[in-house]
């Protein structure tokens, strides 16, 4: 799971939620099994924006929720957990890291494609 646009252009927040579900072993992706990308406008991001988005996106998903730290504005994770309502953790093995970081590539583009039309010459 990955979210790009936590920041305001313009005084709204223009965000993409990328669900990666897949199979893995410690070491690597053994197989996606989906992919999803939720874009979504707000006027301002809290914990509740961001796990709503979060459980929009991984609606009907089996399995435990992956996301970096910083998405979840640091929380313990039994914090995360009882707030998403579903098995939540922070990547510790490799293939977790890297399924993150694949949901980071397609919600930056996602986000890309909708807020400039994929003009990609900018950092994010």
């Amino acid at each position: 799971m990955d979210i790009s646009g936590r920041h305001a252009v313009k005084g709204i927040y223009q965000m993409v939620c990328a669900a990666v579900s897949a199979r893995v072993s410690p070491e690597r992706i053994e197989k996606i099994l989906s992919v999803r990308m939720l874009p979504r406008s707000s006027k301002s991001v809290d914990i509740n924006t961001v796990a709503d988005l979060i459980a929009d996106a991984s609606l009907g998903l089996p399995g435990t929720v992956v996301a970096e730290s910083g998405d979840l504005y640091n929380l313990e994770v039994w914090r995360a957990k009882s707030i998403l309502g579903r098995d939540f953790k922070y990547p510790e093995t490799i293939a977790e890291r890297t399924a993150v970081e694949l949901a980071h590539h397609i919600s930056l583009a996602g986000r890309r494609l909708i807020t400039d039309g994929g003009d990609h010459d900018r950092d994010s």
